[in-house]
């Protein structure tokens, strides 16, 4: 029996029925070709014999309290039940993006059953042309975006008659890897032990406001329902990449660049741009041990993203340099620190709802997050299907009622985004503006983009992440 650490802990605590604390990853795949008409139902069968041994998937909830505090526990299920955790549906015709978005947004919506191992897998036939995908739910408190990501990627094939596994499954070449037992308390007394020979900064960041920042009033925030819309979109990587390069930025950057300007076209509809620039929470993944995924190891940067600047090169700019100065902060504080200051954040973000009717006035902690999380670089295979899409599916955080992931895979980026639709409507709209804000920003940097051509003509340049 293995206790949860603070952070872990608190998605447990942060759940209620309008806030399930859930994530998701929807991959969609091409049919092999020449694939047999019964290939669907061959595939549900397949996968239900693979065994559910894997960590976390393995896992299961022990909710006990200790010495009057809750203190929940993992420990090894004696079975889990795949004819519970793997369902098969079929999308109504005509079987586009909309009718999959519709899927998955009310099966991202259902709660998962914290009397089971808390996952849940969807095989979803009928995507036209020629596709099917698989939709995979995990609980926040068994790990995070980069944890469920490197552990599908792991079962997942580079051609088409490699061998893969589901994500369930342990693959045959992975190697065990110990995981460090870690309390709650322990995370607490190595933050204080090390916070205390950080006081001096730590003060200094409190009174700046930078421990506790605060974004405007926006429609972006406010209460939620527990309902949940989808919402997905790609873009070209090597176009991003071609943009950072002209503005020496990075490609998170111009991720960024690209949702404050879809972000402006989706709140000019409302009419309400605030004056002062959107703060978003930035996720920031903090070293693990090699081929630990369960767990969370994340931390947040904030930053302001410069949805009140018209200028798209201005815009990125401004993204640039905050950016860059917020990791300048983050590099100064220990991993401990940045845990226990992202708890606590977590513990406040719990109190927002109920303030938020107090007074309809008051500033937001920050107004939505936005999460640029690695992935695979290669062409990869499910079962014989190529995968052809990767789509983060997140959570929403106090009263954010919104959330934009974004995933790289092979040559593109993959834009998850999830918002409450009883009290943020239309997504859809916030979705096709992507790719608007990213031609605005090729075209506000054509000029500077051919003069850095021209200066690295036979260089090749690379832009980190």
């Amino acid at each position: 029996m293995t206790e949860l650490s603070t952070q872990d802990t608190l998605f447990l605590k942060l759940e209620t029925p309008e806030a399930p604390m859930h994530l998701g990853l929807l991959m969609t795949c091409r049919l092999p070709k020449g694939a047999a008409p019964d290939f669907m139902q061959e595939l549900q069968v397949r996968l239900a014999r693979f065994a559910a041994d894997s960590e976390p998937f393995n896992l299961q909830l022990v909710e006990r309290r200790r010495l009057g505090q809750y203190a929940p526990s993992w420990e090894i299920a004696k079975q889990v039940d795949l004819e519970y955790h793997l369902s098969h549906e079929a999308l109504p015709w005509p079987g586009g993006q909309r009718e999959l978005g519709l899927a998955i947004s009310r099966l991202h919506s259902l709660p998962l059953e914290r009397s089971r191992p808390l996952w849940e897998a969807t095989l979803v036939e009928g995507l036209r042309p020629d596709r099917f995908a698989l939709y995979l739910k995990i609980h926040h408190s068994l790990g995070d975006g980069v944890g469920l990501i490197n552990k599908v990627a792991g079962g997942l094939a580079t051609s088409a008659r490699g061998v893969s596994v589901p994500p369930w499954t342990e693959p045959p070449t992975a190697r065990a890897t110990a995981r460090p037992k870690q309390s709650a308390d322990e995370d607490w007394r190595r933050f204080f032990a090390e916070a205390l020979g950080n006081v001096g900064r730590t003060l200094t960041r409190a009174r700046s406001g930078q421990l506790i920042p605060r974004g405007p009033r926006c429609v972006l925030n406010g209460d939620s329902t527990g309902r949940r819309r989808v919402a997905t979109q790609e873009l070209s990587l090597p176009r991003v990449r071609a943009i950072a390069r002209a503005a020496d930025a990075t490609v998170n950057d111009v991720v960024l660049a690209v949702c404050s300007g879809a972000l402006r076209a989706y709140l000019a509809q409302f009419d309400r741009i605030p004056k002062e620039s959107l703060l978003v929470t930035v996720p920031v993944a903090l070293p693990r041990p090699e081929g630990e995924t369960r767990g969370n190891a994340v931390a947040s940067i904030h930053a302001a993203i410069a949805t009140q600047q018209r200028d798209p090169r201005k815009r990125l700019l401004a993204i640039r340099d905050a950016m860059r100065e917020a990791k300048e902060e983050f590099k100064v504080m220990p991993v401990s620190l940045h845990k226990a200051i992202n708890s606590a954040g977590m513990q406040l973000m719990m109190m927002i709802p109920q303030r938020e009717t107090a007074n309809p006035e008051r500033a937001t902690f920050t107004n939505l997050t936005i999460s640029n999380v690695p992935g695979p670089t290669q062409r990869l295979y499910f079962c014989g299907a190529e995968v052809d899409g990767l789509y983060p599916v997140s959570v929403l955080a106090g009263d954010q009622r919104l959330n934009i992931t974004v995933l790289g895979y092979d040559k593109r980026l993959h834009f998850g985004l999830v918002a409450c639709p009883d009290t943020l409507p239309s997504v859809q709209y916030l979705a096709l503006q992507l790719p608007v804000a990213l031609r605005e920003l090729e075209a506000a940097l054509k000029g500077t983009a051919r003069a850095k051509g021209k200066a690295s003509r036979g260089k090749r340049t690379r832009t980190s992440r």
